[in-house]
């Protein structure tokens, strides 16, 4: 009854966690994406990044991130989170694109800059142009809005062109085509997106296909499966990394994450203006 008490926190977690790791057929493949695991950590250990170098930095941060999304798709299977370990995972493949594109073309920094001055008035138009939103906040916070409006705006009066946002399918077509159309379109569909396949990841049927319950506790169903589609995006993302021209070193341990985050927003902005 432990399941049905405490669903997903029940300790009775622990003897599934543990039948995930060590029986067939998810042993072999959790084995294999814990091995691919340090290698991600052994590149990220030996690198170094020059901040001057937006593309290559650029680079760096997202394997990071594909890195953790890939550990937190793999937390979320071995516990039955098959569904929800694909969401995550669709994560990590749009930061792969990304790698990708920027691999392919050191100036995609400048349409990732683009794009995020581009939500950001988005955003503040949504919240200024709705009075039960706009109701909520305070005065400085509307001024705050209006300034980001103003100050987009003003790069496209500079630039005599509309901000754009990214087209992740357009980018993907042309640099990784495969991993859009194999891993991308699957795990919208079935994780991401509210569709008959996701929720088929939640009910229960009886040998004639009738549906009998709804379920609340973990499983074994698409845990193979979800692994395996868990390793092409930090392997793919490694392999891009591996082809930098120059060595990298990790600095995580010589700064703050919002300090380098920060710096790298800026220096950027700058290089692209």
């Amino acid at each position: 009854m432990s399941f049905e008490i405490d669903g997903f926190f029940s300790p009775d977690l622990e003897g599934f966690l543990r039948a995930v790791r060590t029986t067939a057929p998810t042993k072999s493949w959790f084995d294999y994406a814990l091995d691919l695991n340090r290698i991600g950590f052994d590149l990220l250990r030996d690198a170094t990044t020059a901040r001057s170098e937006n593309a290559a930095f650029a680079i760096h941060g997202l394997f990071v991130r594909v890195h953790q999304s890939f550990h937190a798709a793999l937390l979320l299977a071995e516990r039955g989170l098959a569904g929800d370990a694909r969401t995550v995972l669709r994560s990590g493949v749009e930061g792969t694109i990304a790698i990708y594109a920027l691999h392919s073309d050191a100036a995609f920094v400048g349409q990732l800059i683009e794009a995020h001055h581009y939500n950001q008035r988005k955003a503040a138009r949504v919240l200024l142009d709705n009075p039960t939103y706009l109701a909520t906040y305070g005065a400085e916070y509307v001024t705050a809005m209006k300034a980001v409006i103003a100050s987009v705006d003003a790069m496209e009066t500079t630039k005599e062109a509309k901000l754009r946002d990214i087209n992740w399918a357009d980018v993907a077509l042309k640099c990784c085509p495969d991993l859009y159309q194999l891993m991308y379109r699957s795990l919208s569909s079935d994780g991401t997106h509210t569709t008959l396949n996701t929720l088929d990841r939640y009910v229960l049927a009886d040998a004639k296909g009738q549906i009998t319950s709804f379920k609340s506790a973990p499983g074994p169903e698409g845990l193979a499966r979800g692994a395996e589609r868990g390793l092409p995006p930090v392997s793919l993302g490694s392999r891009s990394l591996r082809r930098q021209r120059r060595p990298f070193r990790h600095h995580g341990q010589d700064q703050t994450g919002s300090a380098a985050l920060c710096d790298l927003a800026g220096g950027i902005s700058q290089d692209a203006a």
